[in-house]
């Protein structure tokens, strides 16, 4: 054991060169990866009282320029194992070359430097390189004095087609047309490829495509997460992105606006919306859940994002505990929690849709419509106060009770006024109460209590049912039940553009059942009547007939069941809500007799009463108004209830979105013990992380303060971890690979002197985000050829040395805007609400609640919809689009960095055989036929023109001419095949191409459409 040990570090002392050792680069990973846990900055695990993060504490085991004296070498090389450090149970022990990398340190002095990225960047000098016509920016002197000290060289220039494709791919999510890419090969000035660049940045695709990065970073989603998953309005927030791009909104202002734009003096309303980012989060509104947990949890979230999407920090790992690698005290993270703790919001809100704090977005033409409405509805509301019509109302009142029909008596059996008692029937369970109803008193039941008449009806012969109820609950229930028949309504769902829930009458009767095709609402009294021939049901509500549609029902009750209010169907559950006024009749009611009790009881026992209250008589003059008075009072009655209701419409067809709003009195903030939301320990007050600058003196520590601290020139972080995601998007991965984290646990930076070179060229430029992307897109280190040279695949393999151009395959959105775009389908409509492309069946419904709630249900929109930008798609949490998720879009439960890029046979059969593809194929078959010549080769050219930027080569021609040649043959030989495939998608085929021909040219374009080029940037 001992020998084993020390033989391998003896040959690496002797092997090694003596290099300076930087603690930061070198040291400072080591000790994270091994030693931090138990020895770090969480003082809860904390051994030995002993940090190895900190200077002093660190240097009780140190012995500068003697690693043989220091502890710290000791126990990490000690040949007992039970002794050597980290134990051996730990999961992350020390390599040979580590503990070398420790001698070499401590020998060379142990000398101690501070994280790299909480120190201020500084724009070094740039470096003397030995290819000196390489560079085109100070960006290749830093990339190629790298290459040029690990022996490498740059690749060629990429050529001028492959070169615009990148960059339009880069900056717009687009390829370049072929009269683009003509006119940029067509240009030889020495300025070409920036003219071209100047042109892409301008175009409204550009803050398309730089809003499709940050969707992501904002948890961006048109639904609210957790179980039910329901409707949110937010794109107005995601339109406000792309425009911010397209204007060149410094970035400094983008962020002030996202964080604070509502505490800005007199703030705009584009600034208000602008604050959406942090109420991009999930909402729950789920029975059971607890307001405070969840309100805790949301600015959980904001606290997590914002300091991960600005400063690379891993706060979320300080909710609990300590942080163990990073200088997070868990006190950090709630004073951090404190700036987001005081927004007016509630911990359960959204079943409607968007959850207060919400902005109204009228459309412009707004406040024309209502002010237009509401002179109407005076001048109508004028006309029926003219018309006095009180003294001929008290004269119709005096004979009304002979004129106005009386509830039927022929064939009634039994009346349950349930005024305070249900005598004569009985309680069978539970303790009914009993509230107002339509006519005084009636039952008001929970859900748990059953009565039971002291009659039945005889289901074989005809009868009738009438009663008044109102539901209270979402929930499907049942009214009453008799033996193997009752009565029911669905489980309620959202009025359309109003705030009002409804649901079907149902009918249950053995195995059978009927369902009313109209609904009412729920929360609203609603008189029913239930008759029977002795054949057919007629079901008639507030007076009218609904129709019944049938369908088979699986389950049937006992025949022996007695009539009972209240307990639970074979389907729904008890009655929730009221009941009242309940009549058995052995014959089946006529139309007016069930409009007589719904309509004319009510208004009858007003009549009868001796002293009717204000609302009595605010009903009984509306309630003559409609009926009885002279027709021009009725027409100008009618025309202002109609004003009323366009007016109401209009307000409830206001647009809104979810902004920040602070609390008039705010909440006060407390750590969280384990981050329990019920363990309230010390009260905090908002402030920054300790381990960066901090706030102004005398600033007032609220959001805007914030936002103004993270784009100060002081802050180390925001610029660099800007930067560094911009140079992600290009090159595949950024100087910084973990772009998420630039903490201990991060990675490095290859090339720190450019990483910090370009976040002070960022802050000098007046945080102008479209001259960095410029500088980038028109490096000669950008603009290298991707392909792999023997060398750059032994050197470089990952290309972290920038050795060659970036090369890898496009996002999911772009992936599907490219086959859209190529085959002239692409509709390039800028914002407006989300919309439903094509998708399998029953992904919804599989996660589905049921339709009485929103964005339970798909519905495929149709016509231009379809062929929108991808970034315009729907996003549910827990149904993301298949078509994107496939090509490793996220769900955006959380704040998504960095997505995966995954190679999976999914892809494969989705370019193949997603209704998207296909009916590119076929549009960008139509395409070639129309717009190439006769000859096949000619339009094979076009084909690969559009889709490639490049004519076919002489093997591929062949290759897909052969492919073509036998298409064609079997689909004249299989006419239905071919229809079958021409008939996939909604776009108009092209009936004037033969159809054989087109759909031999569809599986061709299918062909140049899956190849590994046309869903790669070069």
């Amino acid at each position: 054991m001992r020998l084993a040990l020390i033989l391998p570090l003896f040959a690496l002392a002797a092997q090694a060169q003596q290099h300076p050792v930087s603690f930061d680069r070198d040291v400072r990973p080591i000790l994270s990866d091994a030693c931090y846990a138990c020895h770090g900055p969480d003082e809860a695990n904390r051994k030995a009282g002993l940090r190895l993060d900190e200077r002093e504490s660190a240097a009780r085991v140190l012995k500068p320029g003697d690693a043989a004296g220091s502890k710290l070498f000791e126990r990490v090389s000690h040949p007992v194992e039970v002794a050597r450090m980290p134990p051996p149970a730990f999961p992350r022990n020390l390599t040979p070359e580590q503990i070398e990398t420790l001698r070499q340190w401590i020998d060379q002095g142990a000398k101690w430097e501070r994280h790299w990225a909480y120190e201020p960047p500084e724009k070094a000098a740039l470096p003397e390189v030995a290819k000196a016509d390489w560079p085109r920016n100070p960006i290749d002197r830093f990339i190629l004095a790298r290459m040029e000290a690990e022996g490498l060289a740059p690749s060629p220039e990429a050529d001028r087609a492959t070169l615009l494709r990148r960059v339009s791919f880069d900056l717009t999510g687009l390829p370049p047309t072929p009269a683009e890419l003509e006119a940029f090969l067509a240009d030889r000035s020495p300025d070409a490829y920036e003219q071209a660049v100047d042109r892409l940045l301008s175009s409204p695709r550009y803050g398309e495509r730089m809003a499709m990065r940050w969707l992501d970073l904002a948890r961006y989603s048109d639904t609210h997460g957790y179980h039910i998953d329901s409707h949110r309005d937010m794109w107005h927030w995601r339109d406000w992105v792309i425009d911010a791009y397209n204007r060149n909104l410094p970035y400094d202002e983008f962020t002030i606006e996202q964080l604070a734009g509502d505490l800005l003096p007199k703030p705009t309303t584009e600034q208000l919306i602008a604050t959406g980012f942090n109420r991009n989060h999930m909402i729950n509104f789920e029975g059971g859940a607890i307001p405070e947990e969840y309100q805790t949890e949301y600015v959980v979230d904001r606290v997590e994002t914002t300091a991960t999407v600005w400063m690379g920090m891993t706060m979320g790992c300080a909710r609990c505990h300590d942080h163990k690698y990073d200088p997070i005290p868990q006190r950090d993270f709630y004073r951090f929690f404190a700036f987001f703790n005081t927004i007016d919001e509630k911990g359960l809100d959204g079943r409607e849709g968007n959850a207060e704090p919400m902005l109204r977005l009228p459309a412009p033409d707004y406040e024309q419509r209502r002010a237009d409405i509401e002179r109407r509805l005076e001048q109508a509301r004028g006309a029926v106060s003219e018309y006095d019509a009180t003294l001929e109302q008290l004269e119709w009142e005096r004979t009304a009770l002979e004129t106005i029909p009386a509830p039927p008596e022929q064939g009634l059996i039994a009346r349950y006024g349930f005024d305070g008692d249900v005598a004569p029937a009985r309680v069978e369970r539970g303790t009914p109460n009993f509230t107002s109803a339509k006519l005084g008193k009636g039952l008001s039941l929970g859900g748990e209590q059953e009565i039971v008449l002291d009659r039945t009806l005889d289901l074989t012969k005809p009868f009738s049912v009438a009663f008044w109820s109102s539901t209270s609950s979402r929930r499907g229930v049942t009214y009453w039940n008799q033996g193997p028949l009752e009565i029911g309504m669905e489980e309620a769902t959202k009025v359309p553009d109003e705030f009002k829930i409804h649901g079907a009458v149902e009918i249950r009767w053995g195995q059978r059942g009927w369902r009313s095709t109209r609904k009412i609402t729920a929360r609203e009294w609603h008189h029913l009547t239930l008759a029977y021939d002795g054949k057919d049901f007629s079901l008639f509500a507030d007076g009218e007939q609904f129709d019944l549609e049938p369908f088979e029902e699986a389950e049937s009750r006992p025949a022996d069941r007695p009539f009972s209010i209240g307990g639970a169907g074979s389907h729904y559950h008890g009655l929730s809500g009221s009941l009242d006024e309940l009549r058995l009749y052995l014959r089946a009611l006529s139309a007016d007799e069930a409009a007589a009790l719904a309509i004319h009881q009510p208004f009858r026992a007003m009549l009868e009463d001796p002293d009717p209250d204000c609302d009595t008589q605010e009903r009984l003059r509306e309630y003559y108004r409609n009926r009885f008075a002279s027709p021009k009072l009725r027409q100008a009655h009618h025309e202002a209830h109609d004003l009323e209701a366009a007016l109401a419409k209009l307000d409830r067809d206001v647009e809104t979105t979810m902004v920040m709003r602070e609390m008039d009195d705010p909440r006060e903030t407390y750590i969280l013990g384990r981050g329990d939301y019920r363990n309230h320990t010390e009260k905090v007050t908002p402030g920054v992380p300790s381990a960066l600058p901090p706030l102004p003196t005398g600033a007032k520590a609220n959001r805007l303060a914030l936002a103004r601290w993270l784009v100060s020139p002081e802050h180390p972080l925001t610029a660099r971890v800007a930067v560094n995601r911009y140079w992600e998007m290009y090159f595949g991965q950024g100087l910084v690979k973990t772009t998420e984290d630039f903490g201990s646990q991060g990675e490095a930076p290859t090339h720190p002197e450019l990483l910090d070179w370009l976040a002070v060229e960022f802050m000098d430029s007046g945080w102008d985000i479209r001259h960095m992307q410029k500088l980038i897109v028109t490096s000669a280190t950008y603009r290298q050829s991707s392909r792999v040279t023997p060398q750059g695949a032994e050197h470089d393999p990952e290309n972290r040395l920038l050795s060659r151009g970036p090369r890898f395959r496009l996002p999911a959105e772009m992936v599907r805007d490219n086959a859209l775009f190529v085959s002239g389908l692409l509709e390039e409509k800028v914002g407006g609400p989300s919309v439903n492309p094509y998708q399998p069946a029953g992904i919804w419904e599989d996660v589905s609640y049921g339709d009485r709630f929103t964005a339970q249900r798909y519905a495929q929109d149709h016509g231009e919809a379809l062929y929108r930008r991808s970034m315009y798609t729907f996003w549910k949490r827990t149904a993301p689009p298949p078509a994107l998720s496939s090509f490793d879009a996220p769900d955006r439960e959380k704040c998504t960095i960095r997505r995966a890029r995954t190679n999976t046979p999914l892809q494969a059969l989705t370019l193949l055989n997603d209704p998207t593809y296909v009916e590119a194929s076929r549009a960008l078959a139509a395409r070639v036929m129309r717009e190439a010549g006769a000859s096949d080769a000619d339009r094979l050219a076009r084909a690969y023109e559009l889709t490639l930027g490049r004519a076919p080569t002489a093997g591929e021609r062949d290759v897909l001419l052969t492919l073509l040649a036998q298409q064609r043959e079997d689909y004249r030989s299989d006419g239905q095949a071919a229809r079958e495939l021409l008939s996939v998608g909604e776009s108009p085929l092209d009936t004037d191409l033969d159809q054989a021909d087109l759909a031999a040219w569809t599986v061709a374009a299918s062909t140049v459409l899956n190849l590994d080029e046309a869903v790669t940037k070069e």
